[in-house]
């Protein structure tokens, strides 16, 4: 009989590849001996979540947090319906879990590197203290990375107790939900000397001082995430004498001043997105990133991009998310490596000189057909394109693609095509005299379920472009089976009597393939044909597509 080696492994060996396994793998290494049940036993990555148990309860929350208070007295025990006494139940268990597993680390000795806790059903009364117990015993076996996730609806808040923040071991903090760091407990001698990654999302903090405060006791921090926390009177912040300091992603806060030398990544949204806004990062002059949520308020022009690269000469990566950009801008940068447009209003005309540009995203809708040119691009260079687009829209589909510049630059197109409200489509776009831009690669995410709009959208699609693959989503919500065998029939020929092209002189592209080859993201046998492939689809395939690759 072979001997089992890996077993006979050192632990820390075994604990890092189970740290490189998905939790429900790592789970399932408990049976395959004794010494990888020692090993989980002893796997310092605890991570915890109530998500199972509220998946078969269907009831909303609100009725569970109304029946608790039967639940919790004796005297009723036996009274509540049967589906809410197994929630309860569930809960109880749960937290008798994990309750008992830290006090087993605690007691015995075991470091615990990880400790992340989700908990959807949060009722404050009830379950504050066996967090709080149970941050106490995290926090005092040498915890590196904390993360509490806690509802965001409640009222109330969970106060993070004061144990966390004398936590000497922690590099990692992660609070997000309805939970209050109390500022007295954040007295001057309190440092966060080993903390390099803080995150705090819908987190509430006491006075306009709170944030700065906290962040100025963690002299090592790299990384800040600050997202919509609630903070009394607090309008501003500013962040200076972090040194460390490399990413930052601020958001929900109207003005932000940063003097960070070292900072390579900065994310801003404002608080209220149409009053004025302010941010000041010109100090941090070794900025790589840089991605502006809702600047509505302000027009960003040609003059704003050219002040910009002057001041960040590294900068290699620019993002814009539902900015109001002027009608036409020019983008020139050499160091530029990466940008994104998505839901810039007001934009007509791109032109954009960036010899090293490496990949470019634009998201929009079926209204907006802006001209795109790419000068002296890379030949590395792609462009990748998501497009909100109503039925009676598709109309404006080839002209928009034509209007990308050189065309062989537009790598993905994927569209999400929504229900029309009649089924016609404006007769004028089937009306072809020459082929159609060429793409690489045309992804359908969703697309109407009427069957009558098959024949029209389909002819309608394929006379705006000719891809070389074509990719489907399997799930029925954006895409059904109906219209993926119709799509497939199209592309072998077998409903040319119905197209367009049978009245007219110039013939559908797709007509003349030579052959079509099909694959899909689920292992399936190579040689089984089309319906046979479909039918071994799981009905929830959440994320699966099928594919299509054409040889013209």
């Amino acid at each position: 009989m072979d001997q089992d080696r890996i077993s006979n492994l050192p632990k820390t060996i075994l604990h890092d590849i189970l740290s490189r396994l998905s939790q429900k793998d790592a789970v399932l290494t408990s049976v395959l001996s004794k010494a990888w049940r020692e090993t989980w036993s002893t796997f310092p990555i605890l991570s915890f979540s109530d998500a199972k148990i509220l998946l078969p309860f269907s009831q909303p929350m609100e009725d569970f947090a109304r029946l608790r208070k039967n639940f919790l007295d004796p005297t009723n025990v036996g009274t509540l319906p049967q589906p809410v006494e197994d929630f309860f139940r569930r809960i109880k268990n749960f937290l008798d879990y994990v309750g008992k597993t830290l006090l087993r680390f605690h007691d015995q000795g075991l470091a615990i590197k990880e400790f992340k806790l989700s908990v959807n059903y949060f009722d404050l009364k009830c379950m504050s203290r066996d967090v709080d117990l149970w941050m106490k015993l995290a926090s005092e076996i040498g915890v590196e990375v904390l993360e509490l996730c806690l509802p965001y609806g409640y009222e109330q808040c969970y106060i993070l107790p004061k144990c966390v923040l004398e936590a000497k071991t922690l590099n990692k903090l992660v609070l997000m939900g309805r939970i209050r760091v109390d500022q007295a407990l954040l007295n001057h001698s309190t440092k966060f000397f080993s903390l390099r990654v803080l995150s705090l999302q819908s987190v509430s903090l006491g006075d306009e001082q709170a944030i700065e405060n906290l962040i100025s006791r963690c002299p090592l921090i790299e990384y800040i995430t600050l997202k919509f926390c609630s903070v009394s009177r607090t309008k501003s912040l500013s962040m200076f004498g972090l040194p460390k300091l490399k990413r930052l992603d601020v958001q929900g806060i109207q003005e932000v001043y940063v003097d960070a030398p070292s900072l390579e990544n900065f994310c801003y949204c404002p608080a209220d997105f149409d009053a004025p806004f302010k941010m000041n990062f010109d100090r941090c002059r070794n900025l790589r990133e840089l991605c502006l949520w809702s600047l509505k308020n302000t027009i960003i022009t040609d003059e704003w991009f050219v002040e910009l690269f002057h001041k960040f000469p590294f900068l290699e990566s620019l993002k814009f998310v539902h900015c109001t950009m002027s009608g036409r801008i020019n983008i020139s940068s050499v160091q530029l490596k990466v940008l994104e447009l998505s839901n810039c209003s007001n934009l007509k005309e791109v032109n954009i000189d960036a010899p090293n540009l490496l990949t470019c995203g634009y998201c929009g809708d079926g209204a907006a057909k802006p001209f795109i040119s790419f000068l002296n691009s890379s030949s590395q260079l792609q462009v990748n394109v998501l497009f909100h687009i109503d039925y009676p829209d598709l109309s404006n589909l080839r002209e928009f693609i034509q209007n990308f510049k050189p065309q062989n630059v537009l790598a993905s197109l994927s569209l999400f095509i929504h229900q029309p409200i009649i089924d016609e489509l404006n007769p004028d776009v089937l009306q072809v005299s020459s082929p159609p831009p060429s793409i690489k690669h045309l992804n359908l995410r969703a697309v109407p379920k009427k069957e009558t709009t098959y024949l029209a959208l389909v002819n309608s699609l394929l006379s705006s472009c000719c891809p070389a693959t074509i990719s489907l989503s399997l799930r029925s919500f954006f895409c059904s089976r109906a219209f993926i065998e119709f799509f497939y029939k199209t592309l072998m020929g077998r409903k040319e009597d119905n197209c367009f092209c049978s009245s007219g002189h110039t013939k559908c592209w797709w007509h003349g393939l030579k052959d079509v080859k099909v694959t899909s993201s689920i292992k399936t046998d190579e040689n089984v044909d089309f319906k046979t492939m479909l039918d071994a689809f799981p009905t929830s395939a959440a994320q699966e597509n099928i594919s299509f690759r054409l040889e013209l």
